[in-house]
């Protein structure tokens, strides 16, 4: 089995979110902002205390794979950077 690249089928989860952030050295305001979400929102999804709307874990995942984050699922759920794939500066 292969590590299964970001789709549309791949939901990342508040870890990989919060640890895709952190690697990419984005704040949870810079995040927020970046994905037009507000920052209670984020501070509430990565602690788990409030489930997001749909809409909003796409808007978390889309920002930060336009910035070279590939999620993964299936035997090795986490991600990994690949610069070729970013679509804004870091």
């Amino acid at each position: 089995m292969g590590i299964e690249k970001s789709s549309h089928k791949v939901r990342a989860t508040r870890q990989q979110i919060a640890g895709a952030r952190e690697f990419l050295g984005l704040t949870q305001g810079d995040l927020a902002r970046i994905a037009e979400v507000g920052r209670g929102t984020l501070v509430a999804f990565e602690k788990g205390t409030r489930p997001p709307h749909e809409s909003t874990v796409e808007k978390l995942q889309h920002a930060i794979e336009l910035r070279g984050i590939v999620f993964t699922n299936g035997d090795k759920p986490g991600f990994y950077f690949d610069k070729t794939k970013a679509d804004v500066p870091t």
